[in-house]
């Protein structure tokens, strides 16, 4: 039988270059991250961090080639944006027994997935009162919050 392999994704760089949020607004979202930021320069994928105005306050970053991860401490729940640029090519005869959706209640929280030029990203949140919080219950808090990603770093290199 094949295998499944992993293999990087073609991203859309042109879009990229034309979504990219404009200076003033990245540089709000990056100055935080300066100091503390490891791996940004070596990501090759569209780099989306969430808006410096919001509940989350600023990143901890950490990049390395395809992938990245943004975690932020929102009051009371933890919210990690990650971010790859790679894909699982699987043979023509493996069956999936599950198909992921944009929302998923994932316990202590949920997931939200997308695609976006090329490259795949989840945001996820826990909360310390998961059934309670709605934050962790409806999908309003999680899509609202891929609306507001920025593009502010990345390249092809």
């Amino acid at each position: 039988p094949e295998p499944v392999a992993r293999v990087v994704a073609p991203i859309d760089w042109q879009a990229a270059g034309r979504a990219r949020a404009d200076a003033a607004q990245a540089e709000a979202v990056l100055a935080p991250l300066r100091a503390s930021a490891t791996g940004l320069s070596r990501v090759r994928l569209p780099v989306l961090l969430l808006p410096a105005e919001g509940d989350w306050g600023a990143p901890r970053f950490h990049g390395r080639d395809t992938t990245y991860a943004a975690l932020y401490a929102p009051a009371r729940a933890k919210l990690g944006l990650f971010g790859s640029g790679t894909q699982l090519v699987a043979p023509a005869d493996l069956k999936l027994e599950h198909a992921g959706g944009a929302f998923e209640s994932i316990g202590d929280g949920a997931d939200y997935s997308f695609t976006r030029f090329g490259a795949a990203y989840t945001l996820r949140i826990t909360c310390d009162e998961p059934l309670k919080d709605k934050r962790c219950t409806d999908p309003q808090y999680l899509t609202e919050a891929a609306r507001a990603l920025l593009l502010v770093a990345g390249a092809a290199q």
